[in-house]
């Protein structure tokens, strides 16, 4: 018969390694099965030319309207509701800052028609809207709005109550709560850049996912108005003088000097449920394992897989990615930011990173080399690419056209000083988050918990959209305290 343990993890997600490493704390023996060379997932470092990178755009979130220091009790943390996490940002901060010291950062900016301003897409800077160039018709379009008799059923008031934001449009969410400018040059076009599908493929209650704001339509015209409305900036936080990924390198490097944590670098086989109530996983070289503990972390369809599962096989729709890690002289930046989303349609580019920026506690930087990461969607940049070429003949490669848009936009001003150190293309990478995925989410779920009712579901597989790094986090350490105390 095969070997006993308390508890098996299986998967490299976040999650895992949070649960791992608090219940080997307390002296617990646990099991990690982990056929990937990759822990963290999307929240690890990305190693290259002696340098280390977060994948894109990895912040902090310390904050939400919803914290509440009295309530952050884990055992009501439900991971399937997306703004659940918002209840605990408390309890996150306090982990992370066992392991890592942070700052809030600033200078987040956005690229609107050729201009650089505050963010208002991610930060909530709407002191912004006045100053874009196209304010008075979203001023004149609210005001329409608002004098309607009746405030719209799809009121942003609503998101989180309302059923109809369970299978509602982003598009019809936001053309109600921002009008037709606002949305057409802002909301719109980003999506696209970043998803490549409209808003009208995006869940409105998911519309964070794709880093789209719904706001208040009274609060747009406030700032237009020059009445503003108290809408505190989303606030971002960041380590100082690392990477937010450098805390999933430092739970691997606990778990592989801990006794207590045995890690099995393998794939599972087969995983049966029973009729005692545990588990038996089966491997191609490995031993069996037998438990009555086990937390799975990797998708859904992997676990059908190995459970022997009859499911009808129905693609999730995903959109790929590439990301581009670059450094540059430090005095050859030429745009002081942290974060930059950059809408306009014609630059492929969607978003920009100066991680050294994010890592320093104040503006100041010697003079160095600065650490940028851009992300393009490729499947939004091969359509656009087959347009160029059809009306101009050109197809440019992604370190080409990389570079001439660093220098289009005004980020460096010689493109001799862009040195590109790595390009990460991840296929497939994104489940769009649009009803179709959601009822396959929900399908797949419904059979898992049919069959294993008992085993605890982290990660992809813990709900639809609910892979954050708050979420991975919470999900850790909600798993520790109830295995903790059995």
């Amino acid at each position: 018969m095969g070997q006993n343990t308390p508890y098996v993890l299986v998967g490299n997600a976040l999650s895992t390694m949070v649960a791992a490493n608090k219940l080997a704390e307390a002296g617990e023996d646990v099991i990690i099965v982990n056929g990937s060379n990759n822990w963290g997932g999307h929240f690890t470092t990305v190693s290259c030319d002696g340098l280390s990178y977060d994948a894109g755009m990895v912040l902090h979130e310390f904050t939400s309207y919803s914290t509440n220091r009295a309530e952050e009790n884990l055992t009501t943390y439900n991971p399937a509701i997306r703004n659940d996490t918002g209840r605990f940002c408390n309890t996150v901060r306090q982990y992370v800052h066992r392991y890592q010291d942070t700052h809030e950062i600033s200078g987040i900016k956005m690229y609107v028609e050729g201009q650089f301003y505050d963010d208002l897409l991610i930060a909530n800077s709407l002191n912004t809207l006045p100053q874009l160039p196209f304010a008075n018709s979203v001023k004149n379009e609210l005001q329409k709005l608002l004098g309607q008799s009746e405030r719209s059923a799809l009121h942003a008031s609503n998101k989180l109550v309302a059923d109809d934001y369970n299978q509602l449009s982003f598009h019809l969410a936001s053309l109600a709560n921002h009008g037709e400018t606002f949305h057409a040059k802002l909301i719109e076009p980003f999506c696209k850049k970043l998803l490549n599908v409209g808003t009208d493929n995006v869940l409105a209650r998911l519309h964070r996912v794709p880093w789209l704001p719904l706001f208040y339509p009274e609060t747009l015209l406030s700032y237009l108005q020059g009445t503003p409305q108290t809408l505190p900036p989303t606030v971002f936080s960041y380590p100082s003088g690392e990477c937010v990924g450098d805390l999933a390198q430092k739970l691997r490097a606990n778990m592989q000097g801990n006794c207590h944590v045995n890690i099995i670098n393998e794939h599972p086989k087969q995983l049966k449920l029973r009729e005692d109530g545990s588990y038996e996983i089966s491997f191609n070289q490995h031993e069996e394992l037998i438990t009555k503990n086990i937390a799975w972390s990797s998708s859904l369809g992997d676990l059908i897989k190995v459970l022997g599962l009859s499911a009808s096989v129905v693609n999730y729709e995903k959109c790929s990615f590439a990301l581009v890690f670059l450094k540059i002289p430090t005095d050859a930046i030429k745009q002081d930011f942290t974060v930059l989303s950059i809408v306009d349609p014609e630059i492929m580019t969607y978003r920009i990173t100066n991680q050294s920026r994010c890592s320093m506690t104040d503006n100041s930087r010697s003079v160095g080399v600065d650490r940028l990461v851009i992300e393009i969607n490729t499947d939004y940049l091969a359509e656009m690419q087959k347009a160029r070429q059809a009306t101009q003949g050109l197809v440019i490669d992604i370190k080409s056209l990389v570079i001439n848009e660093l220098v289009k936009i005004g980020i460096v001003t010689d493109s001799a000083v862009v040195e590109i150190v790595k390009i990460l293309e991840l296929k497939n990478a994104l489940p769009l988050p649009n009803a179709h995925n959601k009822q396959i989410f929900t399908e797949e779920l419904t059979a898992v918990l049919d069959a294993v009712p008992s085993m605890a579901l982290l990660g992809p597989s813990s709900g639809f959209s609910s892979s954050s790094f708050n979420h991975q986090i919470l999900q850790g350490l909600k798993l520790y305290e109830s295995w903790g105390k059995k």
